[in-house]
């Protein structure tokens, strides 16, 4: 559900970090995901800076949702996925859910 957090507000004292929009996959193994963003821009002092591409974000699942910070109130959900994992194929599945911010997330990615 929703959060009480302007999504607008969620960079507001970010000195350095990255926003990561949308998805292309991901996995979990254990405790343990990796996930790979469809889009994805540098914060610098608070505001939207340059793209970035192949970003991919991963951690430990726990660790990662105790460190989110704030949730925005802009939800969202898309039932357009499909899984294929385990010969599933075409299972369909959905994402979505409000931005958050999120504290000691390992990012990786390449400048545009």
């Amino acid at each position: 559900s929703p959060g009480n957090t302007p999504a607008s507000d969620l960079f507001l004292d970010i000195k350095e970090g990255v926003y990561a929009r949308n998805w292309l996959g991901g996995m979990t193994n254990g405790e343990m995901f990796t996930f790979s963003a469809g889009e994805a821009w540098m914060i610098r002092n608070g505001e939207l800076a340059e793209p970035v591409r192949d970003v991919t974000l991963s951690g430990n699942v726990f660790e990662t949702l105790a460190d989110i910070e704030a949730i925005g109130d802009d939800f969202y959900w898309d039932e357009s996925g499909g899984c294929g994992k385990g010969g599933q194929d075409g299972l369909p599945v959905g994402c979505g859910g409000p931005s958050l911010r999120i504290r000691n997330v390992v990012v990786g990615g390449d400048a545009s």
